[in-house]
């Protein structure tokens, strides 16, 4: 339709999602569990923007991001200026858009904070988590349980690593 209205060289499409897939109707394999929760199946979540003769499509691009990222993104792509004192949680991702290979991402930590006075109808549980872009630590407020992944070698959260490195979960923890 939109090329039928030739809208399509000056729209942006953004496909994304809040948070993971519901676990009773869809399969976020190989990331754990789903929506409701805050292992990597709850959070994890497709990320697609489509701008013809702006973005070269077909590439893949490696890094944590956070919907907080899209209206810096969106305002610079659209060539609007952010006020100086307008203080914001995301970066715009522009510099990766473009294939820049210089662009490279600060290092950012991203924080959740889900709070429930009882369990989720689909499963979360009270809890907080951090990501530092390595490390990922989710504290369980009902138990005061807390796990400790290290995603870049297990992407589906399977081995809670939180006894082998106690000192790093203590960081986390401190600033969670």
């Amino acid at each position: 339709k939109l090329k039928e209205l030739k809208l399509d060289k000056n729209t942006i499409i953004i496909f994304t999602s809040d948070n993971g897939g519901e676990t009773r109707v869809t399969s976020n394999f190989p990331l754990r569990e789903g929506k409701s929760t805050l292992y990597e199946g709850g959070i994890r979540i497709p990320l697609i923007i489509w701008y013809p003769d702006k973005i070269n499509g077909g590439k893949s691009i490696d890094m944590m991001t956070i919907n907080f990222d899209l209206f810096p993104t969106i305002c610079n792509l659209c060539n609007i200026k952010i006020p100086d004192n307008l203080f914001l949680d995301g970066i715009s991702l522009v510099p990766f858009l473009f294939e820049k290979p210089s662009a490279k991402i600060k290092k950012r930590t991203l924080y959740w904070y889900y709070p429930l006075e009882k369990k989720h109808f689909l499963g979360g549980r009270s809890s907080g988590a951090i990501n530092n872009n390595r490390w990922k630590l989710i504290e369980f407020y009902d138990t005061g349980e807390k796990e400790l992944y290290l995603l870049k070698n297990d992407i589906g959260e399977t081995k809670n690593l939180i006894s082998v490195h106690p000192k790093i979960a203590a960081k986390l923890q401190k600033k969670l």
